[in-house]
């Protein structure tokens, strides 16, 4: 787990960032990290013995009431009491104790579930947090990749520049034609323009960057690395710790566990429930006048209760019915949660070994590419050759070179979906 936050390093060089400085950053400022940690927080609240149920209830109550009354008694020996302006007071207090001792095994199941609850929100905060590194990741590696393009854009706008001034010089001496010059400079405008295109995306990316780093959008940010880390995959051994380690699954599991112990919970309501229950009372009455001036009680009670369930209506029954049905659909959705990442996985690693494969045949291409170009540029110059040759050149540079680049990319970017499916990405 990615939460050791290098925050001093960081600000002392706040407008660079290496890719682990970058997604420590994020991890501490990111509101959905934050939201997912207080559901957790919640979670590991409500996950106690009292929350279940398993704790005995006390309360007390107290009141007293003062009344002044009329009083007119005729008893039964005769004599009678007549008084106006009686007062009367009388308290009344309790205190009562409830436990209930077993109630068909519900109070386990439902501590059950809220442990269930607890791993589900700390499984969610991992998820995430891999969403997290895996979102800064790719961020990270456009703009490398954004950079390479802009040195070997500028490269070859060096080498356009150099065919127009090899164009102009032979224009002006009488030995070339003007159309060779005017391509030149169309050429060289071209890529001028890709050239701000690509300094255009590259702000963009460095905005979204930003962003996910809860940053000012237009504040400076550059990536210290300059290259790809492109790892070396394994995908049986992924796809062997797929079970333990990928989010969804582990989520989709721990939701079957809920619903096994949701059937737990409906089967203790068909069992005997016993509890424990007492009650200690004092009332106490006084009166300035009639048959009894004072009236005292005062006493403990206790007594056990049991409820045996008897019959109500098959509720039970068909709640275990919907809950079988329930488990079912939930283990045909793991089946199709695990295929689906399975598939997603073959898929990136796919194009992982396609990349890998294609940038080293580019790598080559691009050597021999540059070597092509550095002869035509001679041969031009010597008046061995057209602008055409050059120009073809020139365009076969630049394709090898962005080839190459983004080839790479591929690479880098499958690597990063391997790791974040199979949960090894924050590792």
């Amino acid at each position: 787990m990615v939460f050791l936050l290098f925050f001093v390093s960081v600000s002392a060089q706040d407008t660079s960032f290496t890719l682990k400085q970058a997604i420590d950053l994020a991890i501490r400022q990111n509101l959905e990290i934050q939201i997912a940690n207080s559901d957790l927080e919640m979670a590991k609240i409500n996950n106690n013995w009292g929350n279940a149920g398993a704790l005995p209830v006390v309360s007390a109550n107290l009141s007293n009431t003062e009344a002044v009354s009329n009083i007119d008694q005729k008893l039964a020996n005769g004599s009678s009491i007549q008084r106006n302006n009686v007062s009367n007071s009388a308290i009344n207090s309790n205190l009562s104790f409830s436990w209930r001792i077993f109630n068909g095994l519900r109070i386990r199941s439902t501590k059950e579930r809220f442990e269930i609850l607890e791993r589900i929100g700390s499984i969610a905060l991992q998820q995430q947090i891999d969403q997290i590194v895996f979102d800064v990741s790719n961020l990270y590696y456009d703009i490398v990749r954004l950079n390479k393009e802009v040195v070997a854009t500028e490269a070859i706008i060096n080498l356009s520049r150099e065919r127009q001034k090899i164009a102009e010089t032979r224009f002006n001496v009488g030995s070339g034609a003007k159309t060779d010059l005017l391509q030149a400079e169309i050429d060289l405008n071209a890529q001028e323009v890709d050239l701000e295109n690509t300094f255009n995306l590259l702000a963009n990316a460095k905005s979204q960057l930003n962003a996910i780093l809860k940053r000012g959008t237009e504040e400076a940010v550059h990536v210290m690395d300059q290259d790809f880390n492109i790892e070396d995959i394994a995908l049986g051994k992924l796809l062997a710790n797929l079970e333990k380690q990928n989010y969804q699954l582990l989520i989709a599991q721990q939701e079957k566990n809920n619903l096994l112990n949701e059937r737990k919970i409906i089967n203790s309501q068909r069992l005997p429930i016993l509890s424990l229950n007492s009650n200690t009372v004092l009332n106490r009455s006084k009166s300035t006048a009639g048959f009894f001036l004072t009236n005292q009680t005062f006493g403990p009670n206790v007594g056990l209760s049991v409820g045996i369930p008897i019959f109500n209506g098959n509720i039970n029954k068909t709640q275990l019915k919907v809950n079988s049905v329930q488990q079912k659909r939930q283990e045909l959705q793991i089946e199709q949660l695990r295929n689906t990442i399975q598939r997603d996985m073959m898929i990136a690693y796919q194009d992982y070994k396609n990349a890998l494969v294609v940038a080293r045949i580019e790598k080559e291409n691009v050597k021999l590419a540059e070597e092509n170009n550095f002869i035509s540029t001679e041969r031009f110059r010597k008046l061995f050759s057209n602008s055409i040759e050059l120009r073809q050149a020139q365009l076969s540079l630049i394709e090898a070179q962005n080839r190459y680049i983004n080839a790479q990319f591929r690479a880098q970017v499958a690597v990063n979906t391997l790791k974040f499916l199979s949960g090894e990405i924050s590792k």
